[in-house]
């Protein structure tokens, strides 16, 4: 008889394997989530590889090995961030039980928990959005990531077009509301957000600009609810979740 070869069975193999492979995927996400931060508060010149491994404590070549270049790296995150964005605005814009104005708080508290990330004090004009920072450095880019940028702000527009169109049709705006011109109106100051914040320091002033957009629209084509729109104070979800935890006294 000849000697007994000992063989790993495919299961045994592939769970021997796996370790390794979740720990390459969680530096993958590690890696790409330091360059997001990086990039919002230094824009896509302002950062290097070197600064994305001094802040997870590695090699630049380790970077490396998971991107071959900055744009490679820049492309990715924006992918993700497309991604994410758009399912956070969509569930908002497009969700059928909520009114108009219930949108317009809800995105509002979205935009301005993502303020607090880079303005944790609540004010400041620190960058605080991916696609507004890279907009403004598109010539930086590359095609695809402009491509990819214009495509995610078309999709929040037909997101806002169903919103808009499904309060027509639920009776929350007259018949006759012009729907093109409404979303046109809303879609300008949704890409404003990210430059607003900036250059006022601050998030009270487009804080007003939705409540008044919301107002504004409300007297003009609303049916009834333009004198009863609530627009509670700007929360971020730890103080929300305080907050239904103490039955609204914080």
């Amino acid at each position: 008889m000849g000697a007994a070869t000992t063989r790993a069975s495919p299961t045994r193999a592939a769970a021997g394997r796996r370790p390794r492979a979740e720990a390459a995927d969680t530096l993958a996400e590690r890696i790409e989530r330091v360059a997001t931060a990086l990039f919002i508060r230094d824009g896509y010149h302002g950062v290097s590889y070197l600064d994305i491994a001094r802040e997870l404590g590695i090699t630049h070549s380790n970077v490396h090995y998971y991107y071959r270049n900055k744009a490679d790296l820049a492309g990715a995150v924006l992918k993700r961030v497309a991604r994410d964005t758009l399912a956070a605005t969509g569930a908002i814009w497009r969700d059928a039980a909520a009114p108009l104005p219930e949108k317009f708080v809800r995105m509002r508290d979205w935009i301005y928990r993502s303020y607090l990330q880079f303005n944790p004090d609540g004010k400041g004009g620190r960058p605080w959005g991916l696609l507004s920072r890279f907009s403004m450095e598109a010539d930086a880019l590359s095609p695809e990531m402009r491509q990819l940028i214009r495509a995610t702000l078309k999709r929040l527009e037909a997101d806002l077009q169903s919103a808009v169109a499904a309060a027509v049709e639920r009776g929350e705006l007259v018949a006759d509301t012009p729907v093109d011109g409404v979303v046109l109106q809303i879609a300008n100051v949704m890409y404003q957000t990210g430059h607003l914040t900036r250059y006022a320091a601050g998030f009270a002033r487009l804080d007003e600009l939705l409540r008044w957009t919301i107002t504004i629209l409300g007297r003009a084509y609303g049916t009834g609810w333009q004198a009863r729109i609530d627009w509670p104070e700007p929360r971020d979800a730890t103080a929300r979740a305080a907050s239904t935890a103490t039955g609204g006294k914080t």
